[in-house]
């Protein structure tokens, strides 16, 4: 560390920041004004000058006296000795040429100066006028912020940001012993302590305790001022972060948890073909280690005219990323058995192949249509379990990123972002949104697969309700929509399903259409059912593709690269399980060319649950 001596100054050690060049500017102009008119003063006659200004000219040395204590308080008292001693030199050398001024007075406003500069000084440090120095930093900043005593730790001053997040006001913090706000007082002491002796303390994870008792986990940056004898620390709550953490490792537990309890060997290979996750748990009943296979290749679990065979399967995934199942019978367990396998592709971020992940499954004893049928089950089973663990695990990445997203949008200004940046943002936003759209109809057909849905009935207005629709759409600035439902019909039915029924169709009538679009609505009733048409003047679709279009994740335009992203195939299946909980269908009749119609049959008596 530099010496200090008595003509230091702020800025020697890396430079004067342009605020410091505009304090100093500022200060060195009172200095020199008071100096001129305490010349000038002592230079013209007695009777020539206004007698109160003999009294009021030592008053403006207070000014630059009170600014470098509030501004610089470390130099408050070297500045305030050199005023002294050049307003004792000046009174000294007019006196001596024949001026008539008390000594007295000259004392009087010399010791003054002294006090006042030391009470000044007293209150920036211990008063709370800190603030004022770090006025800007601390109302503006986005984190907590508090100034310590270096010596007590006692603090000094805080911002409400700080204070808000410990559930105090700031001024039931001033003054209070930092280390006793830490959920341990003996790491908060030893923080401080770090700092006192020089060290820096960066973006540390700590744990306060607020007012009510609770903990509030936070990143702490701690360093002692070169300047001032105050340790200023900078603190970020990441309490959200650290749940949003443990929400993840909790999901990774539970995937964990499910891999390890399966009947089934679950297991990943690198190109190599070595395991790198082998997971069984009835591994034993086949003499099998576990733990040991990890590393091991196919060679070292089955006998080597098997492993070459199923490497080739390996290979072949590998080469052509591709999905095989293959059934094979092998010694294990000191009896011949026969296994279902099923290897597929792992890929890494930027596509490439990272290796094989498959499964593998005891079928011994089965008949062959029994095999069948076990392998047609699991393969439900799997792709239902994958699509609601998929939709789960994408779902908690996304809301903390819509969320952070929609806090930055809300106000681009403070934190700095440009107009073009701002653009890219909101552009990130629709896409994030879009994707939440598609994992919001991933986990409600998983729900209609695996559960009963209690449906919410009431009476609905249905040109009401399409007319919602419309409007929340924008489809009317889209496509000529003629809707032919006159006011009072009225329909029961869960709102909120019917609503996506209707948006669906609406939605599908528009897109698969050609200029100039046009779709028209109608309804009929009878004794038992309502009947609503949606027609239109598209492209029609093809008679092969009438029978897959309400099957899950079925794209019409599958093969076509210019289709739209953000599309899973899953609008009309999810469409025609609402129409099917309600005791109703949806059925299509269509011609390729002249258009489509959808209509959608209502029972009048619709079951409460499905």
């Amino acid at each position: 560390m530099p010496s200090e001596g008595f003509f230091s100054f702020p800025g020697d050690e890396g430079g004067l920041s342009e605020q410091d060049f505009i304090r100093i500017w500022v200060i060195a102009s009172f200095v020199l004004i008071s100096v001129l008119v305490t010349i000038y003063a002592f230079s013209v006659p007695l009777g020539d000058i206004y007698a109160p200004m003999m009294f009021l000219f030592p008053q403006l040395y207070y000014i630059p006296i009170v600014l470098v204590s509030i501004w610089y308080p470390r130099y408050g008292l070297q500045c305030t000795v050199l005023l002294v001693a050049a307003f004792l030199a000046i009174t000294a050398y007019y006196t001596h040429l024949g001026s008539a001024f008390d000594p007295f007075i000259s004392g009087v406003n010399a010791a003054m100066y002294l006090w006042v500069v030391a009470a000044t000084t007293l209150m920036a440090r211990e008063g709370g006028l800190l603030n004022i120095k770090y006025w800007n930093l601390f109302r503006n900043a986005d984190a907590g912020m508090i100034v310590c005593d270096l010596k007590s730790g006692e603090i000094l001053d805080a911002n409400p940001k700080f204070a808000g997040m410990l559930e105090y006001s700031v001024d039931e913090l001033k003054g209070m012993h930092a280390p006793i706000l830490w959920e341990t007082g003996e790491e908060g002491a030893a923080l401080l302590g770090e700092c006192r002796d020089g060290a820096l303390v960066a973006e540390r994870k700590t744990r306060f305790v607020s007012k009510s008792g609770s903990v509030v986990t936070t990143q702490i940056t701690c360093k002692k001022n070169a300047e001032d004898p105050v340790i200023e620390c900078t603190v970020i709550d990441i309490s959200d972060k650290e749940k949003e953490m443990a929400t993840l490792e909790a999901s990774k537990d539970r995937l964990q948890n499910l891999v390890n309890s399966s009947q089934d060997l679950i297991f990943m290979q690198d190109p190599e073909g070595r395991f790198v996750q082998f997971h069984w748990a009835k591994a034993r009943e086949f003499a099998v280690d576990a733990e040991a296979m990890v590393g091991r290749t196919i060679f070292e679990l089955f006998p080597a005219v098997v492993a070459k065979e199923l490497k080739l399967h390996a290979d072949g995934v590998m080469q052509g990323g591709s999905t095989v199942t293959t059934t094979f019978k092998a010694v294990m367990g000191g009896s011949d058995r026969l296994f279902s396998l099923i290897l597929g592709p792992v890929y890494d971020a930027d596509g490439s192949t990272l290796g094989v992940v498959g499964t593998m499954r005891d079928v011994t004893g089965m008949t062959l249509e029994e095999r069948n049928l076990i392998q047609m089950e699991r393969e439900l089973d799997r792709w239902r379990n994958f699509i609601n663990t998929a939709a789960h695990e994408l779902r908690t990445p996304l809301q903390p990123i819509l969320g952070y997203l929609h806090m930055i949008l809300e106000d681009p200004s403070s934190f700095a972002l440009d107009s073009e940046t701002t653009k890219l943002l909101n552009l990130c936003l629709e896409n994030v949104e879009r994707e939440r759209r598609v994992v919001d109809r991933m986990l409600e057909l998983g729900i209609m697969d695996s559960c009963k849905v209690h449906l919410h009935l009431s009476d609905t207005d249905l040109r009401q309700l399409i007319l919602t629709v419309i409007r929340i759409g924008g489809y009317d600035t889209k496509a000529e929509i003629h809707l032919d439902i006159p006011p009072g019909v009225s329909i029961t039915g869960d709102r909120d399903r019917l609503f996506h029924v209707m948006d669906g169709l609406i939605a599908n009538a528009i897109q698969y259409n050609r200029d100039p679009k046009t779709v028209w609505i109608t309804h009929e009733e009878n004794g038992e059912n309502h009947y609503i048409r949606v027609r239109d003047n598209g492209i029609g679709i093809a008679p092969g593709a009438l029978r897959s279009i309400f099957e899950p994740f079925y794209l019409a335009d599958m093969d076509n690269l210019s289709r739209q992203y953000g599309r899973m195939g899953l609008g009309l299946s999810i469409a025609q399980r609402y129409m099917e909980m309600h005791g109703g269908r949806i059925t299509v009749a269509s011609e390729v060319g002249v258009g489509s119609v959808f209509t959608i049959r209502v029972p009048k008596e619709v079951p409460h649950e499905a």
